[in-house]
């Protein structure tokens, strides 16, 4: 019985990537809809012929898609955001997060963000020529993720982190804690990120960042700290570009040099901020208390 206890809380983690991916299909899919109907009807009033093609470009780098994918992370927060405080959060403590507040952390975390963004940045404009059909399919998902319109901005920077830490840090790790060891749970929600990117460029790194962001969740017992750490990190997506001159890509041995000093620079900025964090004991206590509890209500 023990074995189909632990089998039930493993399905259960499981659960919220299907429920995200489900959810973000199906609104893309309406928003193209409602998309392509409009822009039927306009070519219908001007007597022009639709280019299908051109359309679904026009969709997704165009205004409407940053606004489907406003739509889409507002519903993670809504959906994962409840989802989260009923398991974890009405009746239970969930960490010390406000270890984080101290000085040397919140710079640790800013400067993460930045090192981690420089290193990503030089790493892929060095490997992605080496494979030009990777690199024109990467290219062609950064185009509607590159939109600058306010929407897609706070998409980036402040919603998607929020969402995306309930989702595989709060729900899918913590709830496969009860079922695996915790280091199994941490790769696994890892790969689940990964795949949720449904593009392997991004999946590749994203599973990297999965790691980092939940071995943050796990030292903090709290999703906060990362939250905060995911903030810093797609932030500093819009900012690289002015610390990066495009010249730079002319030099690769500088290029190089700069990714190797971003890596190192990340690893001493982790280090002020995971170094000395505590999961408090009243969160694991708590755990251990659910799952004796909980498991047998199933």
């Amino acid at each position: 019985m023990k074995f189909w206890k632990k089998f039930g809380w493993f399905m259960l983690g499981l659960t919220p990537t299907v429920a995200v991916l489900w959810w973000q299909i199906m609104v893309i899919g309406i928003g193209m809809v409602i998309y392509s109907l409009i822009q039927g009807m306009q070519a219908s009033q001007m007597g022009t012929e639709i280019v299908y093609d051109e359309m679904i470009n026009g969709f997704l780098s165009g205004t409407s898609y940053a606004i489907v994918m406003f739509a889409v992370y507002i519903g993670y927060q809504v959906i994962f955001g409840l989802w989260y405080w009923l398991m974890y959060c009405r009746k239970k403590q969930t960490g010390d997060w406000k270890q984080v507040l101290k000085p040397q952390r919140i710079g640790g975390i800013i400067g993460c963000g930045i090192a981690l963004q420089i290193t990503i940045s030089l790493a892929l404009t060095l490997i992605l020529p080496l494979f030009p059909n990777v690199m024109e399919s990467y290219m062609s998902v950064m185009e509607g993720l590159g939109n600058e319109s306010v929407f897609m901005i706070l998409c980036v920077c402040i919603l998607a982190p929020i969402g995306e830490e309930l989702i595989f840090r709060g729900l899918t790790m913590r709830t496969m804690e009860k079922a695996v060891p915790w280091q199994v749970a941490l790769v696994l929600q890892a790969l689940l990120f990964g795949v949720y990117h449904m593009n392997l460029v991004q999946g590749i790194y994203a599973t990297l960042l999965g790691l980092l962001f939940g071995y943050t969740a796990y030292r903090y017992g709290s999703v906060v700290p990362g939250i905060l750490l995911h903030v810093a990190v797609n932030s500093s997506s819009y900012i690289v570009g002015y610390i990066l001159p495009e010249s730079l890509e002319e030099h690769t041995g500088i290029m190089v040099a700069i990714a190797i000093v971003g890596l190192v620079a990340t690893v001493g900025f982790c280090m002020l901020f995971l170094k000395g964090a505590k999961r408090s004991d009243n969160l694991v206590s708590t755990v251990n208390e659910t799952e004796v509890q909980s498991i047998p209500a199933n």
